[in-house]
């Protein structure tokens, strides 16, 4: 060997090594036993258990040692462990390698040292050694010895490695708990909850701990809406105690009201018995909300498109009618067919029956057209009957099409008549345009007194300057007559307060006479408005008027517009019939009138209530100002009280263009019908963009080539934003998308740009005002393309699938939660076999050594190590059970035996166990029954429960305390067995933690024993057997669990018996094994003269076949052989028979099932009694052993005296060939 070699795998060993915790720990008893057992078996002043560091030796347990810790430089055990292998040396001194190491040359002075190396996972991680002052010869049996210490040692680290791998694993699992969306809970029979994950906290805010004690049920109340059958079946399905699922409540938290979805599974004893519901919940108020407003807005559109004035159909994207309204179905008649509800079938009935004129001749060219119209962008017009409808498809981002249809007909003929009228009308214009022409009047303004106060200061027609009129009386410049006939009038006029119109004749200022018509009208203030006009010229062109005017009413009467002429001073001097027809008035009724009196004629505003006031009329606005107005609408109430909109054009008219006006001609067009049609098209178009908006989808409209983007209300509103905060940018849109979807965004948008067909969808995160991110689907479609096919405007819809998203995030990490349930269940399995197998050698080998030194009667000290090597190994398999309990508790394939017991009786050799802990903490236990109390229960399954409550007294106690153990009669004929102890006690928030798995409130890192799970299995296992539990603690005065039973007067009827061979077999874990029998009691004369048992064992493992071989050796009567596969027992067996056969589950190549199938087939060994020998311990392992075959049923870690005395029982039979 070379000193200071590094071992190749140096990081994976140190890596272990750490892994242990063991190095600076607290030294476990068993490894100062196993030195204790060097010590005394190779009678060495020096023994060690060393764990080898990069840079130190660490002594796990030391005898003859100074210090624990030693440098690992120019050592033996660094030696062995860079070779793996054991080093015997009898003089150093003589060594040439070790002489001059310091154990020899320093103050130890050792010379002799024997050291094997502890193999953990095929990494030597230090050594166990033994060293002597003296120089010697290490013999066979020391050499042997000291491999078999070594191997136990081993074995103990590797548990130790194993045990912190599983804490670890248990903290993950706890962790991985938290991470799922629902909360775990648990009630009793009556409803009260008894446990709440800590889940409760994450998702409402609630603390778990104060659900406790309080009915499940009172915490919710059901919503009033549809989910309300929901909650009817949680009654019923909980008053029937059978499963239920997603029941509907909303409960109060912290973070206000919320909606929850409840399921649960009722949970029964293997009698049958009800005892509660486990079940989860989970915070659904999101969705609940996201269905309810879906329902609404499905429901709006179906009302809103019923509405339609038009014919609406929906198909889906297999052509399928999905959806239609009511004037579609009168449509399509009997050619639209519920069974076979397509539209290219329905369309093709229609066009057989001829309901398309312009399909005839080209039928299947025309369907093919009609069904490809949702590719077409404008609307289009088709015959239908003897009708005309304007149809438009429109296809959905999804393939669903939209078709509209709507009728036109009316439209085209008053699109006809319209085009006749403004045809007559432009004739009538073109022949009036001298009438149209203003006259030039002059006029006056006169005051109260008759007196001239203002009047046209630059006209032709007067015969002094203005400013020599004022304030003079009216005519006093004017010849005797003239002046007279406009006094009077002027006195007519203020004592009737009626215009008045006369006519003179006046010489002008160059002496020539002409005639004059002139008119007075009242004003306010009692002034009044005196207009002349020169009409020498009109008179005198009055057979020409009169001809013209014939004409004119000819044409008038023959138009569609209504035409009113009214004089200057408001008087109606002429309408035609039109005129008549629209004002609902005969002519007369207005002829001559002035405008004041027209009679029941009222101008409205848009609200058709308010009055327009009458200076604001059209005819008066153009009368004042002298403006035209074209095309102004106004409703118009007519004396029957009948309302129309009428559009009203009016503008003065003149003989030329530069004469006066003499009179102002009114326009009116009843536009009544397409007022109603535009406003029929424009509630359509607002229900439509209200089930557009109703569906919660925004609306977008990019025009690529302004930049200029438009977002609907709803859109601003999604993203919680109102009307006026968002710009018509696109950067408002392109600035809110997460960093990490932008450039997926711009570059698919830039793509579909350029060359993109049919519609554009993808989907991102979208930022809210508030900061936080929607999932959103956004679909567009290029509406409008350049010439060289690059998009000029595209139109879109963006959908918030935010809820969506969560719900797949939910389901994602349910599976995960599942995933991880089923992993923890597959590692609890594995890991329980690979402990079990390494305990199988240091308990097996810990028994042989135990019965060798019953044998040689050797000193009570040696045999109380190995011993304490049992009790360790038998604590560690109560911890490997105890994980597997709560396996089967959690998986529900718990099995009993029932049977008739006394309680005293199970109680004393509990007791009796229990007492070397209690001595050892100075705790004073007192059995204090006084009856001894016949109940029903599980032999093994009460001392486990009694062993679990007792042991807890025992070591959560104060030194010098006391237990108390007593019982009660309780009615319903139970029994109640009270175990109290003087310990510090609980507070309420650690009884409400007490029933978590693996919680052992805070004392995770004390020196005291336990998993945190013997409370849980303890509480199962009662109420399994048709009992239960009640803890009563309280800080500072200690802690009394009532353990209560049914008496034997009320036997359980509904636990499943198990069979034995279902139980491991029990020993005192607080005392030596017992031994039953040695191997000279065995070894009779009467045996020893019959023949040999021979016992083939298959087993791969090679410890465990030697710990066969030597717990045989001592029984001659039982002859071994050893196969380590199938094939090679399967040629020993044809070699000689064997008697027995015992096979270990898993071997290479065959299993031990296999292997035995194998076997039977030979004719002597059809019925030769079968063991399996495993580390698989779950009862439905055994089951399946004994349907395989299997006599019986021995779990690693094997009891050897119990084996032992069933193969000697079968020797002892002496009639081998008939086994």
């Amino acid at each position: 060997m070379t000193l200071n070699a590094v071992p190749q795998d140096e990081n994976e060993r140190v890596a272990l090594l750490h892994a242990s915790k063991l190095l600076d720990a607290e030294v476990p008893p068993a490894f100062e036993s196993i030195q204790r057992l060097i010590t005394g078996t190779l009678k060495c002043p020096i023994a060690a258990i060393n764990l080898v560091d990069t840079h130190r030796i660490w002594s796990l347990a030391r005898h003859g040692l100074d210090t624990r810790q030693t440098s690992p430089s120019d050592s033996f055990c660094q030696s062995v462990v860079s070779h793996k292998t054991g080093l015997f040396i009898s003089d150093a001194r003589l060594d040439e390698q070790f002489k001059a190491i310091s154990a020899v040359a320093g103050p130890m002075q050792v010379r002799a040292y024997a050291g094997m190396p502890l193999l953990v996972e095929g990494h030597a991680l230090g050594t166990l050694c033994a060293m002597d002052r003296q120089a010697r010869d290490w013999s066979d049996a020391d050499i042997k010895a000291l491999q078999d210490l070594a191997t136990t040692a081993a074995s103990l680290i590797q548990h130790h490695i194993d045990t912190q791998r599983l804490r670890k694993m248990e903290a993950r699992v706890r962790t991985a708990s938290l991470a799922g969306s629902d909360w775990l809970w648990e009630t009793n029979k009556d409803g009260v909850l008894q446990w709440v994950s800590a889940g409760l906290k994450q998702h409402t805010g609630l603390d778990p701990s104060t659900e406790i004690g309080v009915k499940g049920a009172s915490l919710y109340v059901p919503r009033d809406d549809e989910t309300r059958d929901s909650w009817d079946r949680f009654v019923l399905a909980r008053s029937r105690r059978e499963p239920f699922s997603d029941a509907i409540g909303v409960r109060t938290t912290p973070r206000g009201p919320i909606t929850v979805s409840i399921s649960g599974t009722p949970v029964f004893n293997s009698r049958g018995e009800f005892m509660g519901y486990r079940g989860a919940s989970r915070n659904v108020t999101r969705q609940i909300e996201a269905e309810h407003e879906a329902r609404r807005a499905d429901q709006l559109l179906r009302q809103a498109i019923e509405s339609f004035h038009i014919s609406v159909m929906i198909t889906d994207p297999q052509g399928r009618v999905v959806l239609a309204n009511q004037h579609w179905r009168d449509h399509a008649g009997q050619a639209h067919d519920e069974a076979n509800p397509y539209w290219s079938v329905t369309l093709r009935k229609l066009v057989q029956a001829g309901i398309y004129p312009d399909a005839s001749g080209r039928e299947d060219e025309y369907i093919a057209w009609r069904l490809n119209l949702h590719t077409e962008v404008e609307p289009r017009e088709v015959q239908f009957k003897n009708q005309w409808i304007l149809v438009k498809d429109h296809q959905l981002p999804d393939g669903s099409v939209v078709h509209f249809a709507m009728d036109i007909t009316q439209n085209k003929k008053d699109a006809e008549k319209l085009r006749e009228k403004q045809k007559a009308l432009a004739e009538t214009k073109a022949r009036l345009r001298a009438v149209l022409r203003a006259l030039p009047d002059l006029w006056f303004v006169i005051d109260n007194k008759g007196r001239y106060i203002d009047g046209h200061a630059d006209h032709p027609l007067l015969l002094k300057p203005l400013s020599e009129l004022k304030r003079t009386a009216l005519g006093s410049h004017l010849p005797p007559e003239t002046a007279d006939l406009q006094r009077q009038a002027l006195q007519r006029l203020q004592s009737t307060g009626q215009s008045q119109r006369f006519e003179y004749d006046l010489a002008k200022r160059d002496g020539v006479s002409r005639h004059f018509e002139a008119r007075m009208t009242p004003m306010p203030e009692g002034h009044t408005l005196f207009l002349t006009r020169d009409i020498t010229e009109r008179q005198l062109a009055a057979e020409k008027l009169r001809v013209s005017e014939e004409l004119y009413r000819s044409v008038a009467a023959t138009i569609s517009d209504g035409l009113v002429i009214v004089e200057l001073g408001g008087r109606v001097v002429a309408l035609n019939q039109a005129a008549s027809r629209i004002l609902g008035v005969r002519p007369e009724q207005l002829i001559n009138v002035e405008q004041p009196g027209l009679p029941g004629l009222t101008l409205l505003e848009d609200d058709l209530v308010t009055p327009v006031p009458f200076e604001r009329w059209p005819i008066n606005e153009v009368l004042a100002t002298g403006q035209r107005i074209d095309k102004r609408v106004n409703p118009l109430r007519r004396v029957d009280g009948e309302i129309l909109w009428v559009e009203i054009s009016c503008h003065l008219l003149r003989v030329d263009a530069n004469a006066p006006p003499f009179a102002a001609m009114a326009t009116l067009r009843d536009i009544t019908q397409e007022r109603h049609a535009q406003q029929e098209l424009q509630l359509s178009e607002e229900r439509w963009k209200f089930a557009l908006e109703g569906a919660g989808d925004g609306v977008w409209d990019w025009d690529l080539q302004t930049g200029r983007v438009y977002y609907s209300q709803r859109w601003k509103t999604m993203l919680g934003y109102d009307e006026h905060e968002i710009a018509n940018t696109a950067d408002e849109f392109l600035s809110r998308v997460h960093p990490s979807d932008r450039d997926l965004v711009s570059g698919s948008l830039h793509r579909y740009f350029k060359v993109g067909d049919g519609i554009h969808q993808t989907e991102f995160r979208l930022q809210h005002k508030h900061g936080h991110y929607l999932s959103i689907l956004s679909r567009g479609k290029v509406v409008s393309r350049h010439r060289d096919g690059h998009a000029l405007r595209v139109v879109g819809t963006h959908s918030d699938i935010t809820p969506v998203k969560q719900a797949e995030r939910a389901l994602r990490e349910k599976q995960t939660a599942e995933a991880a349930s089923a992993a923890k269940s597959e590692f609890l399995s594995r890991m329980s076999h690979e402990i079990r197998t390494p305990l199988n050698a240091v308990n097996g080998f810990a028994q042989l050594l135990q019965l060798q030194l019953t044998q040689q009667r050797a000193d009570t000290g040696q045999q109380n190590y190995v011993e304490q090597i049992l009790h360790a190994s038998q604590h560690l398999m109560g911890l490997v059970n105890d994980v597997l309990d709560l396996q089967q508790v959690e998986t529900g394939i718990l099995s009993f035996k029932p049977e008739p017991l006394t309680l005293s009786d199970e109680i004393g050799p509990c007791l009796s166990m229990l007492s070397p802990m209690a001595d050892k903490r100075q705790i004073s236990v007192h059995n204090l029954l006084e009856a001894p109390w016949a109940i029903v229960a599980d032999r093994q399954r009460l001392k486990q429960v009694i062993m679990n409550i007792g042991s807890n007294a025992i070591k959560y106690n104060q030194a010098g305390g006391t237990v108390r153990i007593y019982a009660q009669c309780l009615p319903e004929n139970e029994v109640v067995l009270t175990i109290e102890d003087s310990g510090p006690g609980m507070s309420p928030q650690q009884l409400s933690r007490l029933f978590q798995p693996f919680e052992r409130l805070g004392r995770e890192t004390s020196n005291i024993e336990g998993t945190g799970l013997g409370l849980i299995i303890t509480r199962s296992l009662l109420e399994a057997m048709g009992g239960r539990m009640d803890i009563r603690s309280q800080p500072g005065s200690g802690t009394r669990v009532n353990i209560i039973l049914p008496l034997a007067g009320r036997t359980p009827t509904h636990l499943d018996p198990a069979p034995d061979s279902a139980y491991p077999p029990l020993s005192d874990p607080g005392s030596p094994l017992e031994l039953n029998m040695s191997p000279t009691e065995l070894n009779s004369d009467g045996a020893a003269a019959l023949p040999a048992l021979h016992v083939l064992y298959v087993e791969d493992n090679r410890i465990n076949a030697m710990l066969f071989e030597e717990a045989l050796r001592p029984f001659p009567q039982i002859d071994l052989a050893v196969a380590e596969d199938g094939q090679m027992a399967l040629s020993m067996a044809r070699d000689r028979i064997p008697d027995v056969l015992v096979l270990d589950a898993h071997l290479p190549g065959m299993s031990g099932f296999e292997v035995l199938k194998a076997l039977r087939t030979l004719p002597e060994l059809a019925n030769a009694p079968a063991f399996m020998c495993s580390a698989d311990a779950m009862p439905e392992d055994v089951a399946r052993a004994q349907a395989a075959g299997f006599t019986g049923y021995w779990t690693k870690p094997i009891d050897i005296v119990a084996v032992t005395t069933e193969l000697c029982r079968l020797a002892a039979r002496g009639d081998n060939a008939a086994l």
